[in-house]
This record gives C-alpha cells, sequence and structure tokens, in this order.
C-alpha cells in the first residue's frame, strides 16, 4: 500500500515536471531554420479592423476621389509610425492619375542585403459588372476582400516588421488602379505596371503579391504564372504553410492569373501571387463587403507571411556567412 502510494506520488510528480516542460516549450516563438519569428503576434482582428477602416471610406475607385485622398493618407499614416521610409509615388497613365505608396523597413545586418517586396493593390473597381442584380452593375464596388484585404494584411506585417528586422530589406507596396481590366478596355494591374515602368534599378529579390485574402471560404492554389516563373517561390510559400497548419493553402495549381506579379514577371523579377481561386461569388459584386470576410483566413495567411520572411532572412544570414568563408 506504501510503495503504492509511493509510485502515485512519483508518477503525478513525473507528470507535472513534464507538464511544466511542456507549457515552457509551447511558450517559445516558433523557430523556422534557426531563426526567431512569433507567428502568433500576427492579429486577425486588428487587421479586421483595418479592413473595416477602409471600407468605411467607401469605394476607392478613380471617381470616388475624397474616398480615395482619405485611404491614401490612412495606408501612409498607419505605416509611418514604423517603416524608416515611406513615399507616395503619383503617376498618369491611360488618362488616368493614380498613387503607388512604398513603405521601407531596413535591416539591421551590415553585410549587403536581399530584398523582399511584399504588395497589394489598395484601389477597387469602379463597376459591378459581375453582380447578380443588373441594376447594380453600374455601380461601384466597396472592395472589403478585393482591395482591402491585402492592404490589411499588409498594415499588420509592417507593424510586426518594425520590431523584427534582422537580415533583409523588406519594401511594403501598394498599388493603384489594379482593377481597372476590361472596364473602356484598360487592362488590369496599371499601377503596377507604371510602377515597374518608373522604377528599372527596382529589383528585389524575391515578392509576394496579396490579393482577396479574406473570405470565409478562402483557398489559395499555386497560381500558374507565379508556379512557372518562381517555382522556387512557390515552394517555400507553401513550406511555411505546412508549418503554420495552414488549411486555406491548397496543394495544386490553379489558373494562370493576371494581377500585380505580372510586370514584375515580365522584368525578370521573381514575384509570386496569393489568390483566392477560383474567384469567391462576392467577386466583382455589391457583395464584397466586410460580413463576408474571416478573421480565422487572414490570419492563416498573416503567419504564413511571416514565416516566409522568417525563412527568407534565414537563407539571407546562411548565405552571408557563406561568402565570409569564401
Amino acid at each position: 500500500m506504501i510503495k503504492t502510494l509511493n509510485r502515485n506520488r512519483t508518477k503525478k510528480v513525473s507528470a507535472l515536471i513534464l507538464l511544466s516542460l511542456y507549457q515552457l516549450i509551447s511558450s517559445f516563438p516558433f523557430h523556422a531554420h534557426g531563426y526567431e519569428v512569433d507567428t502568433f503576434q500576427f492579429s486577425g482582428e486588428r487587421t479586421m479592423n483595418l479592413i473595416r477602416k477602409q471600407v468605411a471610406f467607401g469605394p476607392r475607385s478613380p471617381e470616388n476621389v475624397k474616398s480615395k485622398e482619405n485611404t491614401l493618407r490612412f495606408i501612409h499614416d498607419s505605416l509611418k509610425p514604423y517603416t524608416d521610409a515611406i513615399t507616395i509615388l503619383p503617376f498618369k497613365a491611360l488618362g488616368y492619375r493614380g498613387h503607388n505608396l512604398l513603405a521601407n523597413f531596413s535591416g539591421r545586418s551590415q553585410a549587403p542585403r536581399p530584398k523582399l517586396m511584399l504588395g497589394a493593390h489598395w484601389d477597387t473597381r469602379a463597376l459591378a459588372d459581375r453582380d447578380q442584380n443588373y441594376f447594380k452593375r453600374d455601380s461601384p464596388v466597396l472592395g472589403a476582400n478585393d482591395g482591402a484585404s491585402g492592404v490589411a494584411v499588409l498594415l499588420e506585417l509592417g507593424r510586426l516588421l518594425s520590431n523584427s528586422r534582422q537580415a533583409v530589406d523588406v519594401d511594403l507596396i501598394f498599388f493603384d488602379l489594379e482593377d481597372m481590366g476590361g472596364i473602356n478596355g484598360l487592362p488590369f494591374s496599371i499601377g503596377a505596371q507604371s510602377f515597374v515602368e518608373k522604377n528599372p534599378d527596382y529589383r528585389p529579390n524575391a515578392g509576394i503579391i496579396v490579393d482577396m485574402v479574406c473570405d470565409k471560404n478562402l483557398r489559395i492554389p499555386k497560381e500558374i504564372n507565379s508556379f512557372n516563373a518562381a517555382p522556387e517561390i512557390i515552394d517555400k510559400v507553401w513550406e511555411s504553410a505546412r508549418r503554420q497548419r495552414a488549411e486555406v493553402f491548397k496543394n495544386e495549381f490553379g489558373a494562370a492569373i493576371i494581377d500585380d506579379h505580372v510586370p514584375f514577371l515580365a522584368s525578370g523579377i521573381p514575384v509570386v501571387n496569393l489568390i483566392h481561386y477560383p474567384f469567391p461569388r462576392t467577386w466583382h459584386t455589391s457583395n464584397d463587403t466586410i460580413e463576408n470576410c474571416s478573421i480565422d483566413s487572414l490570419e492563416q495567411v498573416g503567419r504564413v507571411l511571416l514565416d516566409f520572411i522568417s525563412t527568407f532572412q534565414s537563407d539571407a544570414s546562411r548565405s552571408a556567412a557563406a561568402s565570409k568563408l569564401d
């Protein structure tokens, strides 16, 4: 009887020790290839609020001048406390005036630093031309998903990047006039095309475009143009998705989509596109509202991007160390 009691006490003590060790280990940030990154710092709730603030301005299409001014100011002011440099880049193209915005987060390493570009379009479509209600097709799209979600993810990343920069430079670029494609014969990605043309010396080592990432039924397959031109980046993103158990990333191929990555790919810059496909039912309709957005979808995408940034940093650090040995 006494031995049984002692054995039970020993088991209880051992269990308590194991539980304490588990809790201690679980409290550590996730490590990707040796670089510390706490991916759970990314807040889907905060990101959802950033979407809410954008849609409160109204549609961000060319004819809504005041709404666009307010949104551009909001993006600028949201990033200003965190970034090393922020620049608004006005441009004229195809009879329209637009504004791209670039925010830089410099790495801390003294060695030559690789550059990672993360981009999203901040404008919204001028016509809800896929709406089931014929009488709404001439109305502009509010763009909670197609416009505001990518911007919100980048703004939340900017807040976190200011505290965790190490081996690389990260640029956040917000492109205007992406969603005019097919309206009066206009192409998609006018702002991104203008940026590439006006900045021929801008050559990031890699880039990711984030577009339509808040739907409640989000699914992100491997976009074909991205995979064909930059398979190594696609592979690394999906490795990050596996580590983060991000179920919205599907291990399958989607379609070849025209988005803001295409002008970069045409210039030989490896930029991939993370986008919902098949396009959600709210795409280019009056139903692209915040009610159809998901905090969980936003968190999955944000955690994967943070993991990818960490891996990118680790690869850069190893390359720098190898060059010193040479």
